[in-house]
């Protein structure tokens, strides 16, 4: 057949070549038709359906996510998050362990995930009912451990659960002192994240400390430390809200071992007459028995996300005395707190602590050279210490200080201050390794374990103050600035705080035979009876 008798039959009643096309796609209905657009000079350009959908997708999703965030719900890209960043962790393509280092600007100020991805706490509300110190919702038995991917931004949450308030005059509110920019740990670098831990019991620092941590942070920004103030109120959330599958027994711990503590201070107040009032007795108490709350407090926080812990009486016995006769300057750079050397040392510490190579550091005071009688034995300070998260002596630490602070026949009191403050210490070094006395200051432990963990033991003599690194004086200190918190003369000298409180802890009945939780049996917090079941 000739083109002329094709073009005729097409004409005379066969298919045009419109019908043809039209007629061969209603064949085809399973093809994909081309979505077409039009460009500036009015051709049309053809748009993948997949593409269209997808675009249509992401405008919605966006347009939900806009409006879940603002009633502040999870949107979209939240549950797409949450879904997608743990697998991409566990398939190996981030090492590192602080998520968030990579959200941070310039400016250090955090672009943090929903909450419920922070930490899993705050994913069901700040007002959720009591469920008791334990329940089957958290059986620890029943439940896989998750480490924390935001730990900067779950330590600003928990630092601002409370709300702001005035402060009294030169003093100002404190939660959080960024410096300019955190950086991510570099290969090499301290394993022991670049955080410091500031325990306080109020959020309210004098004007002259705040300056010197600004400071601090300020003109060494390439150290990048990130300090997070961590009051009574905050160490009350972060223990009691916080459901605790590796250490069960803390808020029972917490319970029982300032119950102990609290029955011996109330005894030597009275006997010592200290306060003029029964409400000063009460914040004497009070102060003392925060410090075995912030015993246990420091490992949990330790635990969860490292760092360097270090109490607010240490940082102002530091400001205020400054290192030892070896380390002290003669700065007159700034009048905040650096006239006696108290910032050198300040800037020294932490020197020391952005230099570790190790995963754990630890301060001993009244080592060999410099011991003090009657104490014939150096000493493991827990008022300044770096750890990397889940490190082995913390778990051995904190496991040993529940116990004493849970089980009745544990006294709450010892030569050394606070059951829950030295002794745990020496026994979770004990568990890593009978010979850690073998150790000498200066040195590495080495763990011969999977991780391959190591403890610098570094010498406290050598740049801490008197205050800290005296034996008589150091693991007391905080009993005895809660006897000198009334401001009234006649305080008592700290041999006698000394004698009392360790007299009172002797006093007490305990059942003499196996240990027990004390929410089992009923303590006797008066010293008067033995202790009887319930």
């Amino acid at each position: 057949m000739d083109r002329s008798s094709s073009a005729k039959e097409g004409r005379d009643g066969g298919l045009s070549p419109d019908k043809t096309v039209a007629s061969s796609r209603s064949e085809n209905v399973n093809e994909i038709i081309p979505i077409e657009a039009s460009n500036d000079d009015g051709d049309d350009i053809p748009i993948h359906p997949a593409l269209y959908y997808a675009s249509v997708f992401l405008i919605v999703a966006t347009l939900l996510q806009v409006l879940s965030t603002f009633e502040e719900k999870t949107g979209p890209f939240d549950w797409f998050a949450g879904m997608l960043i743990p697998r991409f962790l566990s398939m190996g393509f981030y090492a590192g362990r602080d998520l968030d280092d990579l959200l941070v600007g310039t400016n250090g100020r955090m672009v943090c995930p929903p909450d419920q991805w922070i930490d899993e706490t705050f994913s069901v509300g700040n007002d959720r009912p009591v469920k008791g110190l334990y329940s089957l919702e958290y059986d620890p038995r029943k439940k896989v451990f998750k480490p924390s991917l935001f730990p900067h931004c779950a330590l600003l949450r928990w630092v601002q659960l409370e709300k702001e308030h005035n402060c009294p005059a030169g003093h100002e509110y404190v939660t959080v002192i960024h410096p300019p920019a955190i950086s991510r740990r570099s290969e090499g670098a301290t394993k022991i994240p670049k955080i410091i831990h500031l325990s306080s019991p109020t959020n309210c620092l004098p004007s002259y400390t705040a300056e010197a941590l600004r400071r601090l942070t300020h003109e060494h920004v390439s150290q990048a430390y990130a300090i997070y103030v961590h009051s009574s109120s905050t160490m009350d959330n972060f223990l009691f809200q916080r459901e605790w599958t590796i250490f069960p027994q803390v808020k029972e711990g917490v319970l029982c071992g300032t119950g102990k503590l609290n029955a011996v201070a109330e005894a030597a107040i009275k006997e010592l007459k200290v306060g003029n009032s029964t409400d000063q007795r009460r914040r004497i108490a009070d102060r003392i028995t925060l410090g075995l709350k912030r015993d246990i407090w420091r490992y949990m926080v330790l635990w969860e996300y490292g760092g360097i812990t270090l109490d607010i009486d240490a940082l102002h016995a530091i400001l205020r005395e400054g290192g030892s006769s070896s380390t002290k300057t003669s700065s007159t750079n700034s009048a905040n707190a650096s006239n006696h050397g108290g910032y050198a040392t300040l800037r020294t510490l932490m020197h020391q602590w952005n230099a570790e190579k190790n995963d754990a550091l630890l301060y001993f005071i009244n080592n060999v050279d410099k011991q003090r009688l009657p104490y014939k034995d150096r000493i493991p300070s827990t008022d300044i210490m770096g750890m990397a998260p889940h490190h082995p002596l913390v778990y051995y630490c904190a496991k040993v200080a529940l116990r004493i602070a849970v089980w009745d026949s544990e006294k709450s009191i010892t030569d050394t201050g606070r059951t829950t403050k030295v002794p745990p210490m020496r026994e979770g070094l004990a568990q890593l390794n009978r010979g850690w006395k073998n150790t000498k200051t200066g040195e590495v432990m080495e763990m011969k374990n999977e991780n391959k963990n190591s403890i610098h033991f570094l010498d406290g003599d050598a740049v801490l103050p008197p205050a800290l690194s005296s034996p008589r004086t150091a693991p007391w200190r905080s009993i005895f600035v809660a006897f000198q918190s009334t401001g009234t003369d006649g305080t008592p000298s700290g041999d006698s705080i000394n004698a009392a409180m360790r007299g009172f802890a002797g006093e007490q009945k305990y059942i003499p035979r196996a240990m027990f939780s004390c929410m089992e049996y009923t303590l006797d917090m008066y010293l008067q009876t033995t202790t009887v079941k319930k």
